[in-house]
């Protein structure tokens, strides 16, 4: 570990809970790798606390910060303008969600820009799975912030979408906006009672919600009878390893695709957000390579 002094800077992941995080560990690893004299560390405001939260973060001129649940979508107003922050790139002025802080041009105390990594994080680790990720019938289970930014690069990729939640309003919320963005899309929707019915058409399932989480890792999105051989299933949740979606998954003779790739490749579109000298000349596979490392100890 890199000695800490005066100089060291500071990062942090926001979530709530947030001790399951595996991002202190990935980064701390990736700093000492590249000999960045700065540490990441865990916090865990309470949900009502988080606007003073990000005040304490600019006050005490921290470089940089991941977000996770259930602040994702703390970011911007009803009106679409930016919330906490100065600036959202576009994909997160669509979702509003964000799990990305970094500064303008680098310049700690400036312009605070908040974006999201995710959906780069979810296509590169099913990529690297070996799972083509266009033009295929995909169904995308949540409509939350991490299942819109998703949503968004998956019909942008040429994906046949359908997008399976609780509230079928909201579901058609999503689906509407994306329609209106990639002419002819076509996104449908279904919620989880009747996907059912519908589940053996789908190439790929993507679980973007939290459900089968620690701690409530006994719990799964989808029941057995909603999973068929041949099928991709991957599933955003890394803590645990192997959720009880995949572990159905798996049994029913799936492609099971599990969350630690996403948080790697994310994580990694963070990193260069805050150090993009520092990662310069290196490759995304040695430097993934040093985070997961990283992340087993």
């Amino acid at each position: 570990m890199n000695r800490i002094d005066g100089k060291t800077e500071t990062l942090c992941i926001f979530g709530h809970p947030v001790a399951h995080s595996k991002s202190p560990a990935m980064h701390n690893a990736l700093f000492d790798h590249l000999q960045i004299n700065a540490r990441y560390l865990p916090y865990a405001p309470e949900p009502e606390s988080f606007a003073e939260a990000i005040q304490g973060f600019k006050a005490m001129g921290l470089r940089g910060a991941n977000v996770t649940i259930p602040f994702k979508t703390e970011f911007i107003h009803k009106d679409g303008s930016p919330r906490l922050v100065d600036e959202l790139s576009e994909i997160s002025k669509f979702t509003g969600s964000v799990n990305t802080l970094y500064w303008k041009g680098g310049i700690v105390g400036g312009t605070l820009c908040g974006t999201t990594t995710d959906p780069y994080g979810c296509i590169r680790n099913l990529e690297e799975n070996g799972v083509r990720t266009s033009d295929r019938k995909v169904a995308l289970l949540g409509n939350g912030g991490a299942a819109k930014a998703i949503a968004f690069t998956l019909v942008e990729q040429g994906n046949k979408l359908t997008i399976v939640c609780r509230s079928k309003e909201k579901g058609l919320a999503l689906a509407d906006s994306l329609n209106a963005v990639f002419k002819d899309a076509g996104v449908s929707v279904s919620t989880f009672t009747d996907f059912a019915g519908i589940s053996a058409n789908f190439d790929i399932i993507i679980n973007a919600t939290s459900v089968g989480m620690t701690p409530n890792d006994g719990e799964s999105p989808l029941t057995e009878d909603c999973l068929h051989t041949g099928q991709t299933v991957c599933d955003i949740v890394y803590a645990p390893p192997v959720t009880k979606l995949l572990q159905m998954a798996k049994q029913k003779g799936c492609t099971v695709v599990t969350g630690e790739g996403m948080l790697v490749h994310q994580g990694l579109e963070s990193f260069k957000k805050w150090f993009p000298a520092e990662v310069a000349g290196h490759t995304n596979e040695e430097l993934t390579a040093v985070m997961r490392k990283g992340m087993q100890g």
